[in-house]
């Protein structure tokens, strides 16, 4: 198994002038504010009936909520809503002895939050599949309508073209085509068309797009990339069965380039099959809820892109791609405690081709959340997913919270700092990783 690792501090929210303490003052009464308004929409639009009355009470709990964290009150225990996690959330905060809002451990504090946000639907009678965030994850998409049509369009060109399958592709074009697949996953998060992958393979072959790869990739701090592309074009041409399992991050624009990085990842041959990781119920605003799926397909549908829709579609039919859920992922714990705490699914995770795992949360339990020093190796932040766990782990992250690693020397660290100066390169979201371990 692994080597022993020396522990290190997990972030808190009383940690001066980190992103925790930002976050816990400023972000996270806002964040509720979000829901009281969602709320007070839903309810508006109902008549004098029992589920108009338990709305207008979700809404008083949440004002209640709101005002705990800026008053920085003592988190309390939850309330069974007959789920096994509940359990789980109270022996850790009873571990911990006491804690408030602005002195709790972030990743603990942050996934209280929302877990305290569900109970209040889940105990419901009228409420209990209630998203409060759906609002809010479909105007983004419908925001995005000119780069989901751009984007499709490319695809549509380059991975789905009959005329030009792309398991035929050379070594060095289906190389490039990767890296940049690849970093349209990493990038998904963002709307702005200018971080859109080109796709063009005349373009990927000139030298003008082997120059724009190579700008855009200077602003990912920790790039394994090729490290991932030998991997998984060692294995291509065998019958063995690879399947690869991608834990998303948000719904919306992200989770349709998330999808068609799976797509591309089943034409080419570096996978076999898919299975997205969604969250069982609304969890940090974005994050991708089964019912986020249904919403992508349809939308693409009425703005025209049927085809596309109806590829998508079949793949899940014949089970080349599918969207699974597992509480494990709405619990607090870090992904460090994943062979005691869900023993099944790491067996899963062994199993695995590829483990892709998107976006800030789950760098952060990836990494515990650690302030390690930005130079620590990313498969010793593993722990016990790193080294001897037998679990291939590919991380696509921008840069947003204050835990970053796999920078290569002290010098490259300095000259980050200085371009970047007052930890922008590990928070601004203007930089990223694409970081492998594989497992051995």
């Amino acid at each position: 198994m692994h080597k022993e690792i020396t522990n290190v501090p997990s972030v808190w929210t009383s940690n001066r002038g980190t992103m925790a303490q930002e976050t816990a003052k400023s972000r996270w009464p806002k964040l509720v504010q979000g829901m009281i308004e969602d709320v007070c929409i839903t309810g508006a639009e109902l008549g004098p009936t029992p589920a108009f009355e338990e709305i207008k009470s979700i809404q008083g709990k949440l004002q209640r909520l709101k005002e705990e964290i800026i008053i920085d009150d003592e988190l309390r225990q939850l309330e069974d809503d007959g789920s096994a996690d509940i359990a789980a959330y109270n022996r850790m905060l009873l571990d911990m002895g006491k804690l408030t809002w602005l002195h709790c451990p972030w990743l603990y504090g942050e996934c209280y939050l929302y877990r305290r946000v569900q109970l209040l639907f889940s105990t419901s009678t009228s409420w209990k599949g209630y998203d409060v965030f759906k609002r809010q994850k479909e105007s983004t998409l419908v925001m995005s309508q000119k780069a989901v049509e751009e984007l499709a369009s490319r695809f549509t060109q380059v991975v789905a073209n009959p005329a030009q399958p792309i398991k035929n592709l050379d070594d060095e074009l289906a190389r490039l085509l990767f890296v940049e697949m690849t970093e349209l996953a990493l990038w998904g998060n963002a709307t702005d068309l200018s971080l859109l992958t080109k796709l063009s393979l005349e373009e990927i072959q000139s030298l003008q797009g082997r120059a724009a790869i190579e700008k855009s990739q200077q602003n990912i701090v920790d790039n394994d990339i090729l490290d991932v592309w030998h991997y998984l074009r060692k294995t291509q041409s065998t019958k063995t069965k690879r399947h690869i399992d991608l834990v998303l991050d948000n719904a919306g624009f992200e989770l349709f380039a998330d999808v068609l990085y799976a797509a591309y990842l089943i034409e080419s041959g570096l996978g076999t099959s898919i299975t997205l990781h969604a969250k069982c119920f609304p969890w940090f605003v974005s994050d991708v809820i089964p019912n986020d799926m249904d919403f992508l397909l349809e939308n693409l549908r009425s703005t025209g892109l049927n085809s596309l829709a109806t590829q998508i579609k079949r793949y899940l039919e014949l089970g080349l791609m599918r969207i699974e859920v597992d509480p494990f992922w709405t619990t607090a714990y870090s992904f460090h405690d994943i062979i005691v705490e869900a023993p099944v699914l790491f067996q899963r995770l062994q199993d695995s081709h590829l483990t892709i795992w998107k976006g800030d949360l789950n760098y952060r339990k990836l990494t515990r959340d650690g302030l390690w020093p930005h130079t620590t190796a990313f498969k010793s932040s593993l722990g016990p997913l790193g080294e001897g766990s037998g679990v291939k782990i590919l991380a696509l992250r921008t840069n947003k919270s204050d835990t970053c690693v796999g920078i290569e020397n002290e010098q490259k660290l300095k000259s980050l700092d200085r371009e970047a100066p007052g930890m922008g390169w590990v928070r601004g979201g203007k930089h990223a990783v694409i970081s492998f371990s594989d497992g051995c």
